[in-house]
């Protein structure tokens, strides 16, 4: 996992030979002219989800992971939390799904990852993360999460 702002994102840039295209996206997009949808970066295997949602309850919100993208999450309008778990920790709830690239976990003893205002969040394959956690009382957000496919 990686925390950060985008005043640092070039350290990032060899992680992956997509990750400069996703974060510079992310770091210039325009809010006022934000559209919730999938947009397509370089064909199927990078991409960005414009998501416009309100948070739920921790208890509502889902345990995830994946084994063939990296996602970048980035939070342009709203408040959220998002959570971190140590996979020994967490007990499958539903096993991978090829299709979808997600496994489903149940557990308790995550950790709050504190993102900064403008910054964003990297999830390598298999490490297990919650979102769109409400902070206190649901609210609207505008929130982009990239996906690099890395297999």
């Amino acid at each position: 996992m990686v925390i950060d702002t985008f005043e640092n994102a070039a350290r990032y840039y060899m992680l992956h030979p997509a990750m400069e295209i996703v974060l510079d996206f992310m770091e210039n997009i325009d809010p006022s002219e934000f559209k919730a949808g999938r947009v397509e970066l370089s064909g199927e295997d990078v991409f960005v989800n414009a998501m416009a949602q309100t948070t739920v309850s921790e208890e509502e919100a889902v345990w995830e992971s994946h084994e063939r993208h990296i996602d970048i999450h980035y939070l342009l309008e709203g408040t959220e939390i998002i959570k971190y778990a140590e996979e020994y920790k967490m007990e499958v709830e539903v096993p991978y799904n090829e299709e979808k690239d997600c496994t489903l976990f149940m557990g308790h003893d995550g950790m709050e990852v504190n993102h900064p205002k403008g910054g964003f969040v990297i999830f390598f394959p298999e490490e297990i993360h919650k979102a769109m956690v409400a902070d206190g009382i649901p609210s609207k957000v505008k929130k982009l999460v990239g996906k690099i496919r890395v297999d």
